[in-house]
Protein backbone atom coordinates (compact mmCIF):
# COMPACT_ATOMS: atom_id res chain seq x y z
CA UNK A 1 0.00 0.00 0.00
CA UNK A 2 1.68 3.66 -1.32
CA UNK A 3 1.27 6.23 1.05
CA UNK A 4 -1.67 7.74 -0.37
CA UNK A 5 -3.63 4.49 -0.22
CA UNK A 6 -2.56 4.61 3.77
CA UNK A 7 -4.04 8.23 4.38
CA UNK A 8 -7.18 7.23 2.39
CA UNK A 9 -7.53 4.40 4.79
CA UNK A 10 -6.97 6.10 8.02
CA UNK A 11 -9.87 8.58 6.87
CA UNK A 12 -12.08 5.84 6.10
CA UNK A 13 -11.08 5.26 9.42
CA UNK A 14 -11.54 8.28 11.32
CA UNK A 15 -15.09 8.61 9.41
CA UNK A 16 -16.12 5.09 10.81
CA UNK A 17 -14.34 6.00 14.92
CA UNK A 18 -16.34 9.27 14.58
CA UNK A 19 -19.53 7.37 13.95
CA UNK A 20 -19.09 4.59 16.60
CA UNK A 21 -18.46 7.52 19.25
CA UNK A 22 -21.20 9.19 17.78
CA UNK A 23 -23.81 6.10 18.51
CA UNK A 24 -21.94 5.75 21.74
CA UNK A 25 -20.46 2.44 20.64
CA UNK A 26 -17.13 3.37 22.44
CA UNK A 27 -15.75 -0.38 21.85
CA UNK A 28 -15.77 -0.45 18.39
CA UNK A 29 -14.40 3.30 18.36
CA UNK A 30 -11.28 1.80 20.30
CA UNK A 31 -10.92 -1.28 17.51
CA UNK A 32 -11.05 1.18 15.07
CA UNK A 33 -8.19 3.13 16.75
CA UNK A 34 -6.08 0.56 16.83
CA UNK A 35 -6.00 -0.49 13.19
CA UNK A 36 -5.92 3.04 12.62
CA UNK A 37 -3.05 3.88 14.69
CA UNK A 38 -0.49 1.95 12.89
CA UNK A 39 -1.03 3.46 9.63
CA UNK A 40 -0.63 6.71 11.05
CA UNK A 41 2.80 5.66 12.21
CA UNK A 42 3.86 4.72 9.35
CA UNK A 43 3.32 7.52 7.48
CA UNK A 44 6.56 9.47 5.87
CA UNK A 45 7.35 13.12 6.25
CA UNK A 46 6.83 13.54 2.70
CA UNK A 47 3.39 13.46 1.31
CA UNK A 48 1.26 16.02 -1.10
CA UNK A 49 -0.71 18.45 -0.59
CA UNK A 50 -4.05 16.54 -0.40
CA UNK A 51 -2.48 13.69 1.62
CA UNK A 52 -1.34 16.26 4.17
CA UNK A 53 -5.13 18.17 3.87
CA UNK A 54 -6.33 14.59 5.48
CA UNK A 55 -3.76 14.02 7.51
CA UNK A 56 -4.80 17.11 9.46
CA UNK A 57 -8.30 16.44 9.56
CA UNK A 58 -7.44 13.25 10.96
CA UNK A 59 -5.08 15.30 13.42
CA UNK A 60 -8.44 17.72 14.08
CA UNK A 61 -10.41 14.29 14.55
CA UNK A 62 -8.55 12.78 16.65
CA UNK A 63 -8.32 15.84 19.45
CA UNK A 64 -12.29 16.20 19.16
CA UNK A 65 -13.03 12.34 20.00
CA UNK A 66 -10.55 13.08 22.98
CA UNK A 67 -12.30 15.39 24.22
CA UNK A 68 -15.78 13.65 23.44
CA UNK A 69 -14.24 10.54 24.91
CA UNK A 70 -13.45 12.33 28.18
CA UNK A 71 -16.86 13.87 28.48
CA UNK A 72 -17.81 10.52 28.06
CA UNK A 73 -16.15 8.97 30.45
CA UNK A 74 -16.52 11.24 32.86
CA UNK A 75 -20.85 10.89 32.24
CA UNK A 76 -20.49 6.70 32.44
CA UNK A 77 -18.49 7.69 35.63
CA UNK A 78 -20.95 9.42 37.18
CA UNK A 79 -23.64 7.32 36.10
CA UNK A 80 -21.70 4.25 37.27
CA UNK A 81 -21.63 5.53 40.78
CA UNK A 82 -25.40 6.52 41.40
CA UNK A 83 -26.03 3.14 40.09
CA UNK A 84 -23.61 1.76 42.62
CA UNK A 85 -25.48 3.86 45.26
CA UNK A 86 -29.05 3.04 44.43
CA UNK A 87 -27.99 -0.71 44.48
CA UNK A 88 -26.12 -0.18 48.05
CA UNK A 89 -29.08 1.59 49.23
CA UNK A 90 -31.52 -1.25 47.99
CA UNK A 91 -29.08 -3.54 49.95
CA UNK A 92 -29.57 -1.64 53.29
CA UNK A 93 -33.45 -1.55 52.95
CA UNK A 94 -33.52 -4.95 51.85
CA UNK A 95 -30.84 -5.62 55.29
CA UNK A 96 -33.28 -3.32 57.15
CA UNK A 97 -36.70 -4.89 56.03
CA UNK A 98 -35.54 -8.33 57.44
CA UNK A 99 -34.58 -7.16 61.01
Amino acid sequence: MDQHDIVQHAWALTEAIEAAATAGNWTRAAELTQTRSPMLMSLHAEQSAESLAIIRRIQASIEAMMGRAQSAQMMLSTAYRKSMNQAQAAGRYQKAAWL
